[in-house]
Formats: structure tokens, sequence, C-alpha cells
């Protein structure tokens, strides 16, 4: 299965308060959002989110993000300026895009597929 993902870039690092307003926008735009539960003994389990102040702490954060039938996955890391998104693609806009376009403080979106500004960034000590 083909894959779909985007790299947003924003202003400021990640804090607890920035991660909570993107929590508040993904719940309200969108059906339910889940957090992988952190640590190593939790796998791959996810608990849902009810509201922001839900957020379980940890420093590399994954979130799945739903609507209908289709999901996307959300990773990201505190303290870091970096949002890494990945789905399936869509006819229309893709999930996985779609979760970040109204996200406050992104300065950048860059397709998966742009090699050449992924590594500019990865040089730059973003990625």
């Amino acid at each position: 299965m083909i894959s779909r993902g985007y790299v947003a870039i924003f202003s400021e690092p990640h804090t607890d308060a920035t991660i909570r307003l993107m929590l508040q926008s993904w719940l309200d735009r969108f059906e339910r959002v889940e957090q992988v539960i952190p640590g190593a003994q939790a796998g791959n389990s996810t608990v849902t989110l009810v509201s922001p102040q839900d957020l379980l702490p940890s420093d590399h954060l994954q979130f799945r993000v739903l609507l209908g039938g289709d999901f996307t996955w959300a990773y990201l890391t505190r303290g870091r300026r970096v949002i890494e998104t990945t789905g399936l693609p869509s006819e229309k806009i893709a999930l996985c895009l779609d979760i970040l376009l109204e996200l406050t403080g992104i300065t950048e979106i860059v397709d998966q597929s742009d090699d050449r500004r992924l590594d500019e960034l990865e040089r730059d000590g973003l990625m």
C-alpha cells in the first residue's frame, strides 16, 4: 500500500501548551484522536483522548487522527519544531495534510516526496 506524508515546520518548538492547542484543533475537526501510550512496555497500544488535558506526558509523541474510515499518524517531539504525518493517499485532500492546515505557527509544509527540501531540513537540524 502506498502512503502519503508531510512534514510541517513550526515557528517555535513544541511545548505542552502548543501540543494541547493542536489536540484541541484535531478534537474540534475530526471524529477521534488517539495517542500511542508512551513507553516500550505499552507496545503500540493507544488511548482515546477526549480533551487536550488527557495528553500523556512524553518527549516523543505519536497520535492517530481518525475521520470516517480514514486515519493518519502524526509524530512530534517536545522541544522540536517539526510534525511528520503519514496516511493513505486520497482523491480529495489527504487527511495527513488536512490535520496540518488549521494549526497555528506553521511556517512551511513539505511533501514527503520532496527529498531535496527534506535533506536541507535535516542538514539544518530540524529533522
